[in-house]
């Protein structure tokens, strides 16, 4: 057990996609609930599709927007609360999340 599990050992990858100019927002947000989010990861996207806006010149040419995606692999319990805290300080409806149901989670060594 690498000690991120709740009380019925359940753990949820938390998947957070959003525009990359507000990198900085998601990581202060990340830190400032670190009580919730222990340790997470942030990978350079590209956003496709009809919903998907594109703010700057480079993005309009080449048709993707500009993304991150943090991943955080949270207790079940901490899910909830941490969407409830990204809605009230962060509510773009071009923040996307989805969660997947984690079976396994450690460290190599």
């Amino acid at each position: 057990m690498s000690g991120t599990e709740d009380a019925t050992g359940a753990l949820i990858a938390l998947h957070v996609a959003f525009p990359a100019a507000i990198e900085d927002d998601v990581v202060d947000f990340c830190h400032a609930h670190a009580e919730l989010i222990s340790g997470f990861t942030l990978a350079v996207a590209e956003g496709f599709g009809e919903n998907s806006r594109l703010h700057s010149p480079a993005e309009i040419v080449l048709g993707r927007a500009r993304r991150r995606v943090l991943t955080s692999i949270l207790p079940a319990a901490n899910v909830d609360p941490v969407l409830a805290a990204l809605r009230t300080r962060l509510p773009s409806p071009e923040i996307v999340f989805w969660t997947t149901i984690v079976t396994r989670f450690g460290r190599i060594a």
